[in-house]
């Protein structure tokens, strides 16, 4: 029996046997086969697909911003205090914003609101875990808010207006463009699920 048990404590795990742990909130990692208990600073690895969609929306739009001079763009996990008592910290998968609005900063968190933030919905997201993150975003000052369904290949676009949000869906048949936020960007969205 000892030596089952020994074999079973020595067994090497895999990413099959990470995700389950992911899909139930536990922030864990794999080293070496091994699974590793992260910190509070440290987030759970997110899917290739994931990955690869989040750096498609920031491809295009960066490439857009810097064409145009409009700001500064953040890459993934970049943490920004939305709400300061109490504080609320956030961290999405692209951020943008306008250089008029931008304000110098060495370190810690962003202290500027985003204009524009996009977010990849993971598997593990639940309507709610969206809707919720949309209407903090929303509610923090962000004027155009993306999130990137890859199970439907869409793209929800959220503005605020009236005191009210108004959500436009965009399929892979569809081209979305910036709003007010990138006046004049169009990228046709089946760009971001190649």
């Amino acid at each position: 029996v000892q030596a089952a048990e020994k074999q079973e404590a020595e067994k090497l795990l895999t990413e099959e046997d990470l995700w389950p742990l992911i899909d139930q909130g536990r922030n864990v990692g794999l080293r070496k086969g091994k699974l590793v208990e992260l910190g509070e600073k440290d987030v759970s690895p997110a899917g290739r697909k994931h990955g690869r969609i989040a750096a498609k929306i920031a491809l295009k739009v960066g490439l857009f911003v810097d064409e145009h001079d409009l700001g500064s763009c953040f890459a993934a996990e970049t943490g920004f205090i939305v709400e300061r008592t109490p504080q609320t910290m956030l961290a999405p998968d692209f951020a943008f914003i306008t250089k008029e609005r931008d304000a110098p900063q060495e370190s810690g968190f962003g202290k500027v609101v985003p204009d524009f933030v996009a977010e990849v919905i993971s598997p593990r997201d639940t309507l709610e875990d969206i809707e919720e993150k949309v209407g903090d975003w929303l509610t923090a000052g962000v004027k155009l808010v993306w999130t990137a369904n890859m199970k439907t290949k869409s793209i929800t676009a959220y503005q605020q207006r009236d005191g009210k949000i108004h959500a436009s869906v965009f399929t892979e048949q569809d081209t979305i463009d910036g709003g007010e936020v990138f006046a004049g960007f169009t990228c046709a969205v089946a760009l971001f699920f190649k």
